[in-house]
């Protein structure tokens, strides 16, 4: 037989070990609540990235697609469309005469000349040797020289052959003097529906960075 105090005394250790026993499951539910946190912040950050992607890819298929299409027949309007199309990531497609023009034909002083006779002659269509698939784009860059204050025949040509309505079009040039205006009017009547965002002449030898900035200044880029 124990004494009333040492019964007491038990009472009072195993009461607290029912109550030690009773805490251990509280700890494992915290353990499992924990868990269950972890994972939802992992599957939501999953998600993120999964949108984050998602949103990458419809921004990259969202890019356009640009060609920078030159004529050069003395090589000195190629450098400027060139630079163009690395400023701007586009394909670039050289537009040639299916009769190339030699030295003698671009004799300014000679009126018998055939660029002259061609310039002077305003439904004069020279044949290309190849037209780019204009389709294949949203936004064409056109580069020439300027031949008596206008684009080449040739040019006019390409424009009226099709696949440019509907398109965002930007014009440069390279010449001695003569501006691009003139140019550019004629080009503009040829296709009047297309977007014209831009027009500028450059001097032969034009540093790329100064054709880097211009293509910037359209706005065209991805």
């Amino acid at each position: 037989m124990i004494s009333r105090k040492e019964f007491i005394k038990f009472a009072g250790v195993a009461g607290a070990a029912a109550l030690a026993g009773l805490a251990l499951p509280g700890c494992g539910g915290s353990n499992t609540a924990s868990s269950a946190a972890g994972s939802t912040a992992a599957a939501s950050s999953a998600s993120a990235a999964a949108s984050a992607s998602t949103t990458a890819s419809v921004s990259s298929a969202a890019s356009p697609r640009i060609l920078v299409a030159c004529f050069s027949a003395t090589g000195n309007t190629r450098p400027i469309a060139e630079a163009a199309a690395q400023a701007l990531g586009a394909d670039y497609f050289e537009i040639e005469a299916a009769e190339p023009y030699t030295d003698d034909d671009l004799n300014y002083n000679d009126s018998s000349t055939r660029a002259t006779v061609e310039q002077n002659n305003p439904d004069t269509r020279p044949a290309f040797a190849s037209a780019p698939d204009f389709d294949a784009y949203d936004v064409v860059l056109i580069g020439h020289p300027i031949w008596w204050g206008k684009a080449p025949r040739l040019i006019c040509n390409l424009l009226e052959s099709g696949g440019m309505s509907g398109k965002t079009v930007a014009e440069f040039c390279t010449s001695g003097s003569s501006g691009i205006e003139g140019a550019n009017a004629e080009l503009k009547e040829i296709v009047p529906d297309a977007n014209w965002i831009g027009a500028r002449r450059f001097a032969a030898g034009t540093p790329d960075a100064e054709v880097a900035d211009w293509v910037a200044s359209l706005g065209i880029g991805a």
